[in-house]
């Protein structure tokens, strides 16, 4: 795949799907957060948030009402996430791989160079192009589509392994489930998820609030979707945040597809 064939992805349809997080005014990334104000009322209605357009920050433009453009998200560390090494280094990846809300494909390389045979999605075309040049540099094949998450069109009995490095906990109460199934249909049975989101152990946060996963909900959404949940480990990640060493918490999931629902 050549970058030019990565911008003639279907932008009409991609480039202007914004994903909603869990608190209001905010950027949501891969295992990081950047906040433009606090939440003044955390238990509003899903319905009445706002909702980013991760293209147009991919593109350098504001991603929402009040947030200004920046050069860099700053979940781009050019280097795969410590819970993907984890992941590979455990042996939990296996088989055909997806990796869903792969942002600059810095994952998805690192998996390639390990040998594994891996398909990168993300609802940001602008994304792609760079996560495509990447993979060229580094050397490796990875397989690039701009796709929702929620819905995974065109993609049935597929993979055999999804990972989710921080994306999971960008979507609604209705997209988390949409995204159970969607994951679970193109899937193989037996198939493996593996998800890093944020737990609902942050303390508040006027700084960084951060979306709220808890144990019950991604127990109850992919139990819901057929997936067993096999491992549900709470982990405590220090990243530097605006020159601040800051204190994250995580859930590092692993659940498998059951062979029969």
């Amino acid at each position: 795949m050549t970058a030019d064939s990565v911008r003639s992805l279907d932008i009409r349809q991609h480039k202007r799907f914004e994903r909603r997080c869990g608190v209001p005014n905010q950027l949501v990334g891969q295992g990081s957060i950047l906040a433009n104000v606090t939440d003044p009322n955390p238990s509003a209605n899903e319905s009445d948030r706002p909702r980013m357009d991760f293209d147009a920050l991919y593109r350098g433009e504001s991603p929402g009402p009040g947030i200004p453009p920046m050069t860099t998200p700053p979940w781009d560390t050019k280097a795969p996430k410590e819970n993907v090494i984890a992941w590979q280094t455990g042996g939990w990846v296996h088989g055909e791989v997806l990796d869903i809300g792969c942002g600059f494909g810095d994952n998805a390389i690192y998996l390639a160079q390990h040998g594994h045979r891996v398909t990168a999605m993300d609802i940001s075309p602008t994304a792609l192009i760079t996560a495509e040049r990447r993979a060229a540099d580094a050397g490796v094949d990875v397989r690039f589509a701009a796709a929702d998450a929620t819905t995974l069109d065109g993609y049935t009995d597929r993979f055999d392994t999804v990972i989710d490095s921080g994306m999971f906990h960008c979507l609604d109460d209705d997209g988390k489930r949409s995204y159970a199934a969607a994951v679970h249909r193109a899937t193989r049975p037996g198939a493996t998820l593996l998800i890093s989101c944020f737990s609902d152990a942050n303390p508040p946060n006027e700084q960084w609030p951060r979306p709220a996963v808890s144990e019950q909900t991604l127990r109850d959404v992919l139990g819901g979707a057929a997936w067993d949940v096999e491992s549900l480990e709470p982990v405590t990640v220090r990243r530097e945040m605006d020159g601040t060493e800051t204190e994250m918490s995580f859930w590092y999931v692993r659940a498998q597809r059951r062979t029969s629902d």
